[in-house]
């Protein structure tokens, strides 16, 4: 499987979102047209302050998601810190339930000690997916641990 670069995945997010005008970005950015497409061709690396930005204008984590990867990490959304409803909590046992879904179909690719290309390309995404997941539902739990002990100490 060859590693994604940065630029690829970020000039790859910047033409899916089509609509989305190149030159506004850059404005948005506090930068110029030209620099954006030096960095989007990867001719000159993107300084790192910008590209959070630019996921969050976009609205994709993906060119993050390479970084987190290169440096052997996976990064989640932490959730919002508001106060988990009844329904919150039946969405987050669902997920579980889809979270042990997902890992019998990593076991079954597993399962006759070889992996081709293919089963790889399909597997790590939803690996990376469930490992987003469950670190985010930990950092929930904390949350609502850490605000209820709060509460109950005033």
């Amino acid at each position: 499987m060859a590693a994604r670069t940065l630029a690829a995945v970020l000039s790859q997010v910047v033409e899916a979102r089509a609509e989305y005008d190149t030159r506004l970005l850059a404005q948005q950015l506090g930068t110029n047209y030209r620099s954006l497409m030096y960095w989007l061709r990867g001719d000159r690396p993107i300084p790192a302050d910008l590209l959070p930005r630019i996921c969050v204008l976009l609205k994709n984590f993906e060119p993050l998601d390479v970084l987190e990867s290169q440096a052997g990490r996976v990064a989640f959304k932490i959730p919002d810190p508001r106060q988990t409803s009844e329904k919150e909590f039946l969405v987050i046992s669902n997920l579980m339930k889809d979270v042990g879904a997902a890992l019998e179909s990593i076991a079954n690719t597993l399962a006759d000690g070889v992996v081709d290309e293919h089963e790889l390309n399909n597997t790590i995404p939803k690996l990376e997916a469930v490992i987003r997941e469950c670190a985010s539902v930990k950092y929930l739990l904390e949350t609502l641990y850490k605000n209820r002990k709060r509460k109950t100490t005033r």
